[in-house]
């Protein structure tokens, strides 16, 4: 019985260890810009200003999310619900959409859209490429 204690102990560091440090910081609010775009096939990189309009998405410590695409003279937003995931050892963003919307970036006719975190500052989406379509570079910035 009086090793309990200290097995509780072992467990709880244990887990806090185990812990991914790049899904850590998620349930916090972040701001994140897309800076370029992989064009599909051709493997063409394309900057952000090379864009005709500017893309965000907002993370919220509700684990709510807004996603916000800006063009000259129109801006388009979706929302929805997010989820840190971890599979095969790799850190995952998905995405859960509230209504259908042309924002959601992946093959098919989905509500929900995963992306690859790739450092702390750093999240891609390159659920297009599977049909030909882009990869999406989100860097982590300042609102």
């Amino acid at each position: 019985m009086r090793g309990l204690p200290l097995l509780l102990v072992i467990a709880t560091v244990w887990c806090s260890c185990s812990s991914s440090s790049e899904t850590a910081h998620f349930g916090m609010e972040m701001y994140y810009e897309l800076t370029s775009l992989n064009s599909g096939m051709s493997g063409e990189i394309l900057d952000k200003e090379e864009l005709d309009f500017r893309e965000s998405i907002e993370f919220f410590p509700d684990s709510t999310f807004i996603k916000q695409r800006v063009y000259q003279d129109s801006t388009s937003t979706a929302f929805g619900k997010y989820d840190s995931v971890n599979s095969g050892g790799n850190d995952y963003l998905k995405l859960n959409y509230s209504d259908d919307s042309y924002l959601i970036q992946s093959c098919g006719n989905s509500l929900v859209e995963h992306f690859s975190i790739l450092s702390e500052s750093e999240i891609y989406n390159g659920g297009y490429l599977l049909c030909d379509g882009p990869g999406y570079y989100y860097t982590r910035t300042k609102k």
